[in-house]
């Protein structure tokens, strides 16, 4: 499967393209999920996370010049950040939309900056905690490579964000 169909298969799957925060009026919620409907989603996101992370392996040995098993230890720690980070992103976007709705609803200045106050806070410390994890990942897999690797493993890196953001881009003219 080309690089761009499995980031484009893995950005819808796993909703990498998060609301950026922008103030909107509220959508409809949706109804949670029937259990008999979630898990082919389940599966399918499951099938997905494979496939994200045998590119990784793959794109790792091909750009470091790594061994199997070296790959497969990289792309495993990698997809240990990628759960930990969707749960926080998860998070943060449920704070936005918290905030969406108190600043587009009803309520004057004051009442509306002490219902933001603590979402704002709560939305800085996740915005942190996702830097530091993002630093802790790099640190651990850099800690592993020459320094020849670290450089190509930065580029690669770059790389990867690009064509996830171009995927995403793409993806989202895609949509009616």
């Amino acid at each position: 499967m080309p690089f761009r169909t499995a980031l484009l298969l893995s950005l819808t799957a796993l909703s990498l393209g998060a609301a950026q925060g922008r103030l909107m009026p509220e959508r409809p919620r949706r109804e949670p999920m029937p259990m008999e409907r979630e898990r082919p989603f389940l599966a399918r996101r499951d099938r997905i996370v494979t496939q994200l992370h045998e590119i990784r392996t793959r794109k790792l040995q091909q750009s470091l010049g790594l061994s199997e098993e070296k790959a497969k230890s990289i792309a495993d720690r990698w997809s240990q950040f990628d759960v930990e980070s969707f749960a926080r992103r998860r998070q943060m976007n449920q704070l936005r939309q918290q905030m969406n709705s108190t600043l587009m609803g009803p309520g004057s200045e004051d009442e509306k900056n002490k219902r933001i106050t603590p979402l704002v806070g709560q939305l800085a410390d996740l915005r942190q905690q996702q830097q530091e994890s993002r630093r802790h990942l790099e640190d651990d897999i850099r800690s592993s490579l020459t320094p020849a690797q670290q450089g190509r493993f930065i580029i690669l890196v770059d790389e990867f964000q690009k064509s996830l953001q171009e995927a995403i881009r793409e993806q989202r003219r895609e949509r009616p």
